[in-house]
């Protein structure tokens, strides 16, 4: 009876100190771990180092608990004291402390986590997310570590299933490692051994490859992967950050694209726009400016920049009206999907139609704005006047734009001394291709000189708020010196008499 309860102290001083320790090892073999990723140490190294010394703990272990049950029998003889019975537990004790230790040691060793795969797809929201796939598996030294089953009563049934429990998964940004994917760090609870556990991530910065970052067992680890593409659909997603424009009228805008395929079809692809009044014609354009009218990815390209440029007409008309949005679709077609709206006209595609293409897509905004333009036109912009006469002209002010021109204002730059008068100097709204006649009144001063001299006149006006570009036009005038009335008569006189001599003398000469 005394050996009995000699016995069952001693088992729950035994589950005590397990306890314990276990806690203690479990902790110790994560720093460790730590440790010696941090110093570079050689896993290969450590683990053949583990098995000699688990070797040599075993055979510890066994003369301790061989020792034990000879100094039981010699204790129930009386043959030793108490104090060295106890010697003889605490040294048993402490021997499979040390080589369960190391068994805790050598079994977190071999847990490892691989990653499986890493599979770029987008969500039906358009969210383009990452899904990550790890598996548990033991690093070899598995039938090695069956031999020592018989002692596996120190673990838990939770440890005895294999399981790695608290992996943290995050993806960062190769180049600066910044956190890339939502949420920020994944929590997988645990992994049982052969087993597969998936991270999802939403991808907060569109990449092609990435750093993915394992935390678990007291180790880190990363790996920059390449990530592959969802073959579970054959399509190409469009996007453009420049997705709504404005452009004047007889001018272009400009989309710059991106398309990027999810899938591993070679299949090629055709650009279309869809929603686009019949005056307005676009183009697609690759990188190097050739046009193109579909697209084919090469082997590990999953990747492509285009550019779409839409030309806009001279006028609007009833379906093209300045200021009024314009809103389209670019298309990227499989050859199947193209079939079933060849004929069907692309400018009146309803949104359910579209949806049901199932196919790439991209809703796109252009927004048509007028453009002003002045023309100022006269008959004739060089006058000869004699000194102390004035010039009175008719200018015509046309608006040549698309956009109603406010507060059109006209002004004269004129010599020193000169006066110039412009009637209406100020035109308060001009719509396109309509025009207004503008009197001019060019006065030189009494006293100005004879040469040339010029005036100019200018125009200012506003469209849309914005101000227009105008020309100048410019008025030459050139003065002479007033001539007598009668000097001109007596000179007229006299050259009339001069000439009626010259014919009277030769009358004469022919009558001899």
């Amino acid at each position: 009876m005394h050996h009995f309860l000699d016995s069952a102290n001693f088992a729950l001083q035994r589950f005590a100190w397990r306890s314990m320790i276990i806690a203690g090892l479990l902790l110790g073999a994560g720093l460790a771990a730590q440790g010696q990723g941090g110093a570079g140490q050689s896993t290969g190294q450590d683990r053949a180092s583990i098995l000699l010394d688990l070797k040599k703990a075993r055979a510890d272990y066994e003369v301790a608990k061989q020792q034990l049950e000879n100094d039981a029998r010699l204790y129930d003889e009386k043959a030793i004291s108490a104090n060295e019975y106890t010697k003889s537990k605490n040294a048993l004790l402490s021997r499979e402390v040390d080589y369960q230790k190391l068994i805790l040691q050598l079994i977190s060793q071999q847990s490892y986590v691989t990653i499986e795969r890493a599979v770029k797809y987008q969500a039906a929201n358009g969210e383009r997310r990452v899904k990550i796939t790890l598996k548990s598996a033991l690093e070899g030294n598995e039938e090695y570590l069956s031999q020592f089953k018989e002692h596996f009563d120190v673990f838990t049934p939770e440890m005895r299933a294999g399981k790695i429990y608290n992996i943290f998964v995050s993806l960062a940004d190769v180049a600066d490692h910044t956190i890339i994917g939502s949420p920020y760090e994944y929590q997988i609870p645990a992994i049982g051994t052969g087993q597969e556990a998936s991270a999802d991530f939403e991808l907060l910065k569109d990449a092609e490859n990435l750093s993915v970052s394992l935390s678990y067992s007291g180790r880190t680890s990363e790996k920059n992967i390449y990530l592959k593409q969802d073959a579970s659909i054959n399509a190409v997603d469009v996007s453009s950050t420049q997705f709504s424009q404005e452009a004047d009228l007889s001018s272009s805008a400009t989309y710059g694209l991106t398309l990027e395929r999810f899938s591993t079809s070679d299949d090629v692809y055709r650009l279309l726009v869809v929603g686009l009044p019949q005056q307005i014609t676009c183009e697609f354009l690759d990188e190097n400016g050739s046009k193109i009218s579909q697209i084919k990815f090469a082997q590990g390209v999953n990747t492509k920049k285009l550019s779409l440029r839409v030309y806009l007409p001279d006028r609007d008309d009833d379906e093209l009206r300045i200021d009024r949005p314009l809103k389209f679709h670019v298309l990227t077609l499989t050859g199947e999907q193209h079939g079933q709206i060849a004929g069907k006209d692309l400018s009146a595609l309803a949104p359910d139609q579209l949806a049901a293409l199932a196919c790439g897509e991209e809703a796109l905004e252009l927004v048509p704005r007028g453009k002003g333009k002045i023309e100022v036109r006269a008959t004739n912009l060089y006058h000869e006047i004699s000194t102390g006469d004035s010039v009175t002209m008719n200018l015509t002010v046309r608006n040549a734009g698309t956009r109603r021109l406010d507060n059109i204002k006209i002004t004269a730059d004129s010599p020193l001394g000169w006066k110039t008068v412009v009637t209406p100097d100020l035109i308060r709204t001009l719509d396109p291709e309509k025009e207004v006649s503008v009197h001019v009144a060019i006065i030189p001063p009494q006293n100005s000189g004879v040469g040339a001299q010029e005036v100019k006149i200018k125009t200012e006006a506003l469209a849309d708020n914005r101000k227009v570009d105008t020309e100048d036009k410019t008025i030459r005038i050139q003065v002479n010196a007033k001539t007598s009335v009668l000097g001109t008569v007596v000179l007229l006189l006299l050259l009339v008499g001069v000439v009626g001599g010259l014919v009277w003398f030769g009358i004469k000469l022919s009558k001899r």
